[in-house]
């Protein structure tokens, strides 16, 4: 007698298996079998890593089958204590059945990305079946069928394993390939054969190089588009032999995805980021380099960052052309080059550098130069040149001066007109994706005009060194000015003097780079609202509010213009009123469209929506820009049907899913934000002022027209973060 012993596993934050089907499949197949007297079959549901130990021991199987989730490296899914998700590593398991290797004969790991524990395993145990991608569940149910209906007519272990794959080739379901047999070696025991045969030796292993070093490897990339996730699930598929790599496709539903990808990141070795003309203005994409930046920074060099360009010639526009611009990159032109593509990767990997390296070969392949000043972000570029789409500009990013989809607001007048007067202040404030950088872009357009030099700083650049430490940040500030003005570097001079470094900077300022440049200077200042959470932000905000003021005593400082964006001014956290530099000039707040402007950019995206559809778009956006944008790119550039837009608007997969699984992202190590968030969908209350200036500075709440509450920017906010908010 033959015994099974099946454990099953499907915890209740992880998505929904057929395991019962699979169960039921197995003993529907052993008792019509030939040979059903000889197996009898043990059943362990909602199995948790204590009750393997117990069911081995209480069973004494032959064969165990394990049905429910796999997370690949990170190991097989068992249900805690509590209902929860546990993972078994692979090491663990292989430790486990080597206690039990006289015993069981053959393991069969039923679920997603079960190769590496089935590799571990295989150390000690006869013959292993594990999977190399995901396996689907009418897929993993067919394997089953096959496999134990060859066992059942006393067929040993590798015709069972074939005739499983052949029951998926006979459905058509084309994943025969996923299930993989692994061999304990020819010095193995006998493994499983009919009664009346000898047994068959296993094949000799074959000998595979191992590397010097598995890296742990993270893959960013778009989702849902090509060729990025095609070429990311290769690269993943190529380099997951050879080291742990990570792509969030291999992520169970319920998993903590925006913690498990910032902890993969900040573990990795190197991150391979695919960028296209669809990808590069992706928030997510940018968000996953702009931390492994932060991290490579921080823990020198790691993880090395490896940009794959798939087909796209244009210039890195800032903030990507900061990170990416320095380093190597690798081209991808079309699906010949994919074979040559993932095996420089892996040289990569091993030491060596990726091939676009030298200026002139980058100019080769680039159709321009980058541009001399960087831009608070992307251009938008055209998506395609067939005639439905010729003339549409991708939403993401800042978009160009003399774009046809840019909605000028009665504040961009006022905000062009006072650039032009000399030695002035202009602070633009409005929540995230407002349109403030569009709108800097624009005041520095026209500041160029006036003969006025520009300096261009965004204070995300700066890393956490600096920003803890002012004896770091007012030299390295200074250093970045010089930088973008071309000019000889002198910090370490005016640095020597006994001064604060207040006092310092002011003086480097004021008598070196101004009377060395020679004309007017912006100083243009993105994501100022970096510094609040600074030690020392009054000192450097009552610096700027020095500058402004001494423009009424000393003409030098009549040639310095400042012009600050912020998404917020937490005023509380500057202690002194009259050193903010917020509250004097021009002050520009912008706002979110209104019904009209909404109209206007339906009819310059040739009014893809109707006039009750537009209203309907106003009542799930509430005139958020970039929303607007999105949504009026898609329906004109024909990738999605009305109503696909509005059925699928919360769907991490819809149209905006990029967009919100990145608020999500920033927010789910913040537990004061997300309960703020929470008190404000709930009780369109907020009681920490504190928190709720982050939360409007972040774009995702706002005081309601009366005043008296705080509610969520848009419903679409409301409805998505209501199921994703714990």
């Amino acid at each position: 007698m033959r015994r099974i012993l099946i454990l099953a596993s499907n915890p209740r934050k992880t998505q929904r298996l057929r395991l019962d089907e699979e169960v039921r499949e197995i003993d529907d197949v052993l008792r019509r079998a030939k040979q059903r007297e000889q197996f009898e079959i043990k059943t362990q549901t909602a199995a948790r890593p204590s009750d393997i130990q117990q069911a081995l021991i209480d069973y004494n199987p032959e064969i165990v089958h394990f049905c429910g989730h796999g997370e690949g490296p990170q190991g097989l899914v068992f249900e805690a204590n509590d209902g929860t998700n546990q993972l078994v590593s692979a090491e663990a398991l292989a430790n486990l059945f080597e206690l039990f290797a006289t015993q069981v004969e053959c393991v069969v790991l039923n679920a997603c990305y079960s190769e590496p524990q089935a590799n571990a395993i295989a150390q000690h145990v006869d013959a292993v079946i594990g999977m190399v991608q995901p396996v689907g569940d009418t897929a993993a149910i067919r394997f089953a069928e096959g496999f134990y209906r060859g066992l059942g007519a006393g067929k040993d272990v590798d015709f069972a394993y074939k005739l499983g794959r052949n029951s998926l080739e006979l459905h058509g379901t084309a994943q025969s390939h996923i299930p993989v047999l692994k061999r304990k070696g020819a010095a193995a025991t006998p493994h499983l054969t009919s009664q009346n045969s000898e047994p068959m030796p296993p094949p000799a292993p074959i000998a595979v190089a191992q590397p010097v070093k598995r890296a742990r490897v993270v893959i960013s990339y778009k989702r849902d588009v090509e060729p990025d996730e095609p070429i990311a699930l290769q690269i993943f598929e190529s380099l997951r032999s050879h080291h742990d790599a990570f792509i969030d496709q291999n992520m169970l539903v319920g998993t903590p995805w925006a913690e498990r990808i910032k902890n993969e990141i900040q573990q990795a070795d190197a991150l391979i980021v695919l960028l296209s003309d669809k990808s590069v203005g992706s928030e997510m994409v940018q968000l996953e380099l702009s931390l492994a930046h932060e991290m490579a920074r921080e823990n020198g060099g790691r993880p090395i960052i490896l940009p794959v360009r798939l087909a796209y010639r244009e210039p890195f526009q800032y903030p990507l052309s900061a990170y990416l611009d320095p380093i190597n990159w690798a081209f991808w032109e079309g699906p010949e080059d994919t074979s040559s593509l993932l095996t420089e990767l892996q040289k990569a990997l091993d030491g060596e550098h990726l091939s676009i390296a030298t200026p002139q070969r980058k100019a080769e392949i680039l159709r321009s130069k980058p541009a001399a000043i960087p831009r608070p972000a992307p251009y938008a570029q055209p998506m395609s040149q067939n005639k439905n789409t010729a003339l549409l500009e991708l939403p993401e990013g800042t978009m160009a001066p003399e774009s046809q989809f840019y909605i000028a607001r009665s504040f961009d007048k006022i905000a062009n007109e006072t650039i032009q007067r000399q030695g002035v202040t202009i602070t633009i404030k409005g929540p995230r994706q407002m349109g403030k950088s569009s709108l800097l872009t624009r005041v520095m357009n026209t500041a160029r005009l006036k003969n006025k030099q520009i300096a261009f700083v965004d204070f995300q650049l700066f890393d956490k060194a600096a920003l803890s430490d002012p004896d770091t940040f007012f030299p390295e500030f200074c250093a970045w000015l010089t930088d973008e003005l071309d000019l000889e570097d002198r910090v370490d001079d005016y640095w020597k003097r006994r001064l604060s470094n207040t006092q310092r900077c002011s003086r480097y300022v004021g008598r070196y780079l101004l009377p060395t440049l020679g004309q007017p200077l912006v100083l243009a200042m993105d994501e100022v609202e970096t510094m609040f959470d600074t030690s020392f932000r009054s000192n450097f905000f009552g610096m700027l509010r020095s500058w402004h003021n001494n423009r009424a005593t000393k003409p030098i400082w009549k040639q310095l213009d400042l012009a600050l964006v912020t998404s917020t001014e937490p005023y509380q956290l500057i202690d002194n009123l009259n050193q903010s530099p917020f509250n004097v000039g021009q002050i520009v707040e912008l706002t979110d469209f209104d019904f009209e402007q909404v109209a206007e950019l339906n009819r310059r995206h040739n009014s893809v929506l109707a006039v009750d559809e537009l209203q309907q778009l106003m009542a799930l956006v509430n005139g958020h820009p970039y929303l607007v944008r999105k949504a009026l790119f898609l329906l004109a550039g024909r990738s999605m049907t009305v109503q696909t837009l509005f059925s699928q608007a919360i769907n991490e997969r819809g149209p905006f899913g990029d967009h919100l699984r990145y608020h999500l992202f920033r927010m789910y190590d913040k537990p004061e934000l997300v309960q703020g968030f929470l008190q404000v969908i709930r009780t369109h209350t907020c009681a920490d002022e504190r928190i709720f200036f982050k939360l409007r500075g972040a774009g995702l709440v706002r005081r309601s027209d009366s005043g008296l509450e705080v509610v969520p920017r848009c419903n679409l906010y409301e409805r998505y973060f209501q199921q994703h908010l714990v």
